[in-house]
């Protein structure tokens, strides 16, 4: 339940543009636990191992996507 609720907030990183132009902006000074806890504040609760396998699992999807000559899905 923990890495669908990562794939959430990578999702919402996408879609927010004030969000990602606030990581834009610290760039090197964001870690796994700070991304964290920016997500906790969204009511997005996991860790950094879920949030590293939930980053793994978007670009292996991504990549299939790619291969396979699919759009993007919406949202």
């Amino acid at each position: 339940m923990s890495v669908q609720k990562a794939l959430m907030f990578l999702a919402a990183l996408r879609q927010d543009a004030t969000l990602r132009s606030a990581l834009h902006e610290r760039q090197d000074e964001v870690g796994l636990d700070d991304l964290c806890a920016i997500a906790l504040g969204q009511g997005l609760i996991f860790d950094a191992a879920h949030l590293q396998t939930a980053f793994r699992t978007d670009w292996a999807l991504r990549a299939l996507r790619q291969q396979r000559g699919l759009a993007r899905p919406p949202g």
